[in-house]
């Protein structure tokens, strides 16, 4: 829509619609065809963006008007046209915290707009302290708005059957498997050799093969083929760390990861893993910090 727009102000640029007196000054001439032409113009541009919306169209038409309405019922004086470039600039970014899950209440926000911007005088540290509190309060706010919406996805029937089948999973393996082991985050693994000292810190480079499964056994993710991989320790899912500083070079373990030491409740749809699904790598530590 932003190219219809600066189009039509395009073929306002090139038309003329004023004329000089004998002054030299400019004055205002009226064209009436020339603004129809203009409405026409843009309205049917306009409108062939809301082809195909579906039944709606009809309202978010009439909003539109709205909208067009309202600044073009309103006085032209650059202090009017200012106040609805602010005020239509603040209306989007409350769209925008609306989007992230943070409510506002506009008829607060405009009194207390109003409020400050009528004072009679205000202070460089008035605005410092607005400014920290907006901030304070703002990231309380998306915090807990995402907090909410982890919360929720968490909950969905999806993850939560993700989460069951990975609880039983770790249950049966150790029921199963004496050697396996579980750490206080709930990494579970089952070492195979535990390779040479030293073992690989939080922050360490390492040369790892491994294949990555669904509990299934179905591979998701392999080095077969192409080739060790390096990587910082802290690049990848916390459970895949934890699990590498298990062993050392040389070293080869199967760990079993939960969904929240792996890709937690949003999952990795690109790569085919669902919402706290448990993963399983069998992993090789082939060298720890190379030179």
């Amino acid at each position: 829509m932003k190219k219809i727009i600066f189009g039509a102000a395009a073929l306002l640029a090139v038309a003329s619609f004023t004329s000089c007196d004998k002054n030299g000054e400019q004055s205002t001439t009226t064209n009436d065809s020339l603004a129809t032409a203009y409405g026409e113009y843009v309205g049917s541009m306009i409108n062939s963006d809301f082809s195909g919306m579906g039944e709606k169209t009809k309202a978010d038409k009439q909003e539109f008007v709205r909208g067009m309405q309202i600044v073009f019922g309103a006085e032209s004086s650059e202090n009017n046209m200012l106040g609805m470039q602010v005020a239509l600039q603040m209306l989007r970014e409350l769209d925008g915290l609306e989007k992230q899950g943070i409510e506002i209440n506009k008829t607060a926000v405009m009194n207390a707009f109003k409020q400050s911007f009528l004072a009679d005088s205000i202070g460089s540290m008035d605005v410092t302290t607005a400014t920290v509190e907006f901030r304070r309060l703002y990231e309380e706010a998306t915090a807990a708005a995402q907090a909410k919406a982890a919360e929720e996805k968490a909950q969905a029937p999806d993850a939560v059957e993700n989460g069951n089948k990975g609880d039983k999973a770790i249950a049966d393996l150790k029921a199963q498997n004496p050697n396996a082991k579980v750490t206080e985050s709930g990494l579970a693994y089952v070492i195979e050799n535990e390779g040479n000292a030293p073992k690989p810190d939080e922050n360490a480079t390492v040369v790892v093969n491994y294949t990555g499964k669904h509990l299934n056994g179905e591979v998701f993710d392999s080095t077969d083929g192409r080739g060790p991989a390096t990587f910082n320790l802290q690049g990848v899912v916390p459970g895949f760390r934890e699990g590498l500083m298990q062993i050392g070079k040389g070293g080869k373990a199967t760990l079993y990861i939960p969904g929240k030491l792996g890709y937690g409740v949003n999952g990795n749809p690109n790569g085919g893993i669902g919402p706290n699904e448990m993963l399983v790598f069998e992993v090789e530590l082939l060298d720890v910090n190379p030179e």
